[in-house]
């Protein structure tokens, strides 16, 4: 019987509260939950770890509560996202530029119902190789063994697109079948591979390292964007120079990058995308805690890129802000 009084007691204590609250005129409003947002990203690699950073950023300063939702590549979760099933994703601007038009990585598919929320950061990328391969340029690839991909797989444009800058084709290498990006880190470090993606300042980069020893980057050479963005849309060439040392790299050494995007449905509430826009243009230094690949992140470059559709909140809200992009 004590559990029965001291329920009584509770709800004894409950009813003063309430009625205390009543009398001095003020609401009595239990906390209320937080709204529910799913961020979608792939498994491994620069993707991922952008995409939790991203999530645990907006889950502290807004009162939403961002729940990545990993799968194994972008052609499961667009699709979800062109639905209304999942509400907003994290991946490159070629893809999502492919996806939202169905061509190239999205041939015959198209995503009508995408748009664009924001330019996240510069993706600054490359070819990397461990240094006992004794690989030293894009043409040495010739003969090696190099993941082949799904086809229309971004891995496979990727590669495509960085051998052809050299010559060289999928004809002249020892193709792996690699289904996604975490088997093709898992590969290189255990030497099914010769040859990785990496994105710089990575995480996955620093653990081929760490399995597999000093790793470099393979330079572009001026001139390669022609080949490059016919492949992957949106793609420049960056030289390192003096920007902060990571894996692989050396002031000489030059990669690719392109934007990397935070992109809905059209359809998601105004006041979720004002929200979600806010966290990101007034917080830049808690979004650069994320580590070395949020280094370049700018909100002033939020809607830098303006080539595809933006939800109407987005544009709205960087025309408030006098960063609009577009027309």
């Amino acid at each position: 019987m004590a559990n029965d009084k001291d329920a009584t007691g509770i709800m004894n204590m409950n009813t003063l509260v309430k009625t205390l609250a009543f009398a001095l005129g003020v609401g009595f409003v239990l906390p209320a939950q937080a709204q529910m947002v799913g961020l979608a990203t792939t498994t491994g690699g620069a993707t991922e770890q952008l995409a939790m950073h991203l999530a645990k950023v907006l889950s502290e300063t807004t009162d939403l509560t961002m729940r990545p939702q990993v799968m194994a590549n972008t052609s499961q979760y667009i699709p979800q996202i062109n639905l209304g099933r999942i509400e907003m994703g994290i991946a490159n601007f070629p893809q999502v530029s492919h996806a939202v038009q169905g061509i190239g990585m999205s041939e015959g598919d198209p995503n009508p119902n995408l748009v664009m929320l924001a330019s996240i950061i510069p993706f600054n990328a490359g070819i990397v190789v461990p240094e006992s391969t004794g690989i030293a340029t894009l043409a040495d690839l010739k003969g090696r063994k190099v993941p082949q991909f799904p086809k229309n797989s971004l891995g496979e444009f990727f590669f495509t697109a960085a051998m052809e800058t050299a010559g060289v084709t999928y004809a002249d290498v020892q193709g792996v079948p690699t289904a996604n990006f975490a088997q093709q880190f898992k590969n290189v470090k255990d030497g099914t591979t010769e040859v990785t993606i990496g994105s710089v300042g990575a995480q996955s980069i620093m653990d081929v390292e760490a399995s597999a020893g000093k790793v470099r980057y393979l330079s572009f050479k001026p001139g390669d964007e022609a080949i490059l963005s016919k492949y992957l849309p949106g793609t420049n060439l960056k030289t390192w120079g003096d920007r902060p040392a990571a894996a692989g790299m050396t002031p000489e050494t030059t990669v690719l990058f392109y934007d990397y995007t935070l992109f809905g449905h059209k359809d998601l509430p105004a006041e979720v995308v004002t929200k979600v826009l806010a966290a990101l243009y007034d917080n830049p230094e808690v979004v650069k805690q994320g580590g070395p690949l949020w280094g370049e992140y700018d909100p002033a470059m939020l809607a830098h890129v303006t080539t595809l559709p933006y939800h109407p909140a987005a544009e709205a809200f960087y025309r408030e802000k006098g960063i609009w992009g577009g027309k």
